[in-house]
């Protein structure tokens, strides 16, 4: 007994008898997992590089790692470690400790280790690429945090994929985190050119998102990773990046402009997607310490899990993310005990975690609404609501993960996307109930339901947006593209004027008067309107399209060709814009190229009968009868009455006999 006593109390004992020195014990800790940060010309406030930075802050360092507020890492130890994991070990916190309560002796200068050297630039080393705000921005002194999003164009000459991506702020003290979106088709900029200032307020991004199911963000201190084998992404040829800034005023912080910087590599192997759990029907009553939100997933194929990227605001309290099996069990993918919004990030898991088809993806946050919560930014408490500002609240858990087999990519896709369609109109729908006069909730559940075939009520919720903001260009124009689907071509024209005399026209305002001018046989007013949703927006694929329209229909082929062309080059999968350039090459002699659009156009749509009928009779035309009655026959599969088909059909067999 007395020997296992005398065991256990050696135990508890440090390992080292001496008081701990900073040149011996104490420098090895803050070398291994401080200094990153706190260093000169690092992002931390101070340096702990010498022995009089880390002696003046001794008892502070004891406080912020014994709370494990310092090093900043939100997690608990789990079952699944965690990439870039930086959990102080527990001996070392004691270590800090001792060295502190001793009056924090130096130590013989002899035993200092070598201090760590760091890149001055880059971390990765030389970026392939580097993208710099083109000018920088002034965040107020003092006032609301800000939150506005910026252009940068890419200047690449073809498709690249990236390998890595490293952010640089420029300006730690007042970028609090970023969130990094890459716009295929520059459907931001005409957001950028309305607001005088660089970029534009709030989180709008047009058409901007995140590539290929990945995380691209910055939060401080957080280390570059490049993505996982064979996970590049694509940065398509000509794109623009939306940056997202969340800035905190500060008097006299320096102009923020942001550099970006691409590493490239191969094409990917494997594609990832991004699922999102969470709730935006969230009402948290002031006073209220334990609110919950929870949410879950049936996954429908086989995947394996890539990483987490949990949020919510300064109310958010305690995070917890599981994989659920059809027996039952659960496993732990993620426990956050004591969320901190300041230290918000991203989790790649260390190995990917292997799930079945009928596990369930399972997720849960709670929050603190009371004046017990240091980090509640309301004095006294109020409600809170699901919104995008700091001062509202949110709760989403985004999973990136990858189907172990390719092939089921599309369908994970598809039965997500019903999840997700329930959520956002669930969402839309409370914010109504909370305030029946929000304008942007009534624009956003219109277009939810139009795109559900819903168009009559969708109708009714555009109109009650517009006479709540009579102004509003993007529901006017809406309302006028609605109308006209259902055949009220004078409706629809006065709501497109509406939305043109509103400040600011938007292109799609244009863009759908021309549509409707075509449709009225008036191709030079369709022209002058096409021009000018293209002089706001000049990657709009679908105004470069009906341009071309208008172009073809005043003979000039060469001209619409070029926007055919262009509408094709800006949204590869645009089924009418192939088509349209396989004919017209078609009439001129192109055949071979007119055969590349058409099955450019059959690939983006697979139900396009008369791309695979034009298809078809360029191969007879061409004497490749077989190959001419078998796009046939797969036409006649999916239309049997096409009498053109049969027809074309029949002169081949009698023309030439096919093998069978």
């Amino acid at each position: 007994m007395v020997l296992l006593v005398a065991l256990g109390i050696a135990a508890l004992a440090p390992v080292t008898q001496e008081p701990p020195t900073f040149t011996r014990d104490v420098a090895s800790i803050l070398f291994e997992h401080c200094v990153s940060c706190h260093r000169e010309g690092g992002i931390g406030p101070f340096s702990l590089e010498t022995y009089a930075g880390a002696r003046e802050r001794a008892g502070l360092m004891a406080a912020k790692t014994r709370a494990r507020t310092m090093p900043p890492w939100l997690p608990d130890p789990g079952t699944e470690p965690f990439v870039g994991e930086r959990r102080l070990p527990d001996e070392a916190i004691e270590t800090l400790r001792w060295w502190a309560d001793g009056g924090a002796p130096e130590g013989d200068p002899v035993a200092l280790p070598a201090v760590p050297r760091f890149l001055s630039g880059w971390q990765l080393g030389e970026p392939d690429l580097v993208v710099t705000m083109s000018e920088p921005y002034v965040v107020p002194e003092s006032g609301r945090d800000v939150f506005r999003s910026f252009v940068v164009p890419v200047p690449t000459e073809h498709d690249r994929f990236v390998e890595a991506m490293e952010f640089r702020p420029g300006n730690h003290e007042v970028v609090h985190h970023a969130v990094v979106l890459v716009d295929a088709v520059r459907s931001a900029r005409h957001l950028d050119a309305l607001d005088p200032g660089p970029g534009w307020a709030g989180m709008q991004a047009g058409l901007a998102e995140s590539p290929d199911g990945h995380f691209l963000g910055w939060t401080p201190g957080k280390t570059s990773l490049e993505v996982p084998e064979g996970m590049t992404w694509r940065l398509p040829r000509g794109s623009d990046l939306v940056l997202q800034l969340h800035l905190l005023p500060r008097p006299d912080a320096a102009p923020v402009q942001v550099q970006v910087g691409f590493h490239f590599g191969e094409a990917p192997t494997r594609t990832s997607t991004r699922l999102r759990l969470g709730a935006k029907a969230m009402d948290i009553r002031a006073g209220e310490a334990r609110y919950r939100i929870r949410d879950a997933y049936r996954l429908p194929v086989d995947v394996e899990l890539v990483g987490l990227y949990p949020h919510a605001h300064y109310l958010g309290k305690e995070m917890r993310a599981w994989a659920e099996f059809e027996d039952g069990r659960r496993h732990p993918l993620l426990h956050i005990p004591d969320w901190d919004f300041n230290w918000q990030a991203e989790y790649r898991f260390a190995r990917p975690v292997s799930l079945p088809a009928g596990a369930a993806l399972a997720m849960e946050f709670s929050y603190d609404n009371s004046a017990a919560n240091p980090r509640n930014p309301h004095d006294p408490p109020r409600r809170v609501l699901y919104g995008p500002e700091s001062s509202d609240e949110m709760g989403d858990l985004w999973v990136q993960l990858v189907p172990k087999r390719e092939a089921d990519l599309a369908a994970l896709k598809l039965d997500f996307a019903r999840k997700e369609t329930a959520a956002r109109l669930t969402g839309y729908r409370f914010k109504l109930d909370r305030n029946p006069e929000d304008e942007k909730a009534l624009f956003s559940l219109a277009g939810m339901l139009a795109a559900l075939g819903e168009r009559e009520v969708a109708i009714r919720h555009l109109e009650e947006a517009v006479r709540v903001r009579p102004d509003f260009a993007l529901a006017l124009s809406d309302l006028g593209r609605l109308h006209f689907l259902n055949g009220d071509v004078e409706r629809a024209v006065g709501f497109f004027d509406r939305a043109i005399a509103a400040s600011p026209a938007p292109p799609q305002a244009h863009h759908n008067l021309g549509t409707v001018r075509l449709a009225q046989r008036n191709p030079e007013d369709a022209e002058a309107h096409f021009r000018r949703a293209l002089a706001e927006w000049p990657e709009f694929a679908e105004a470069h399209y009906g341009l071309g329209e208008a172009l073809e229909a005043r003979g000039e082929s060469n001209d619409a060709l070029r926007h055919y062309r262009r509408a094709a080059s800006v949204k590869p999968d645009f089924a009418l814009a192939h088509f349209r350039l396989g004919n017209l090459l078609a009439k001129e002699g192109g055949e071979e190229a007119s055969i590349s659009h058409y099955e450019a156009a059959i690939a983006a749509a697979p139900g396009f009968v008369p791309a695979r009928f034009n298809r078809a009779a360029v191969l007879a035309r061409q004497g490749k009868t077989d190959e001419a009655a078998l796009a046939l026959e797969q036409l006649l599969e999916l239309e049997p009455d096409h009498r053109e088909a049969r027809e074309l059909l029949s002169q081949i067999d009698l023309r030439t006999p096919r093998r069978r």
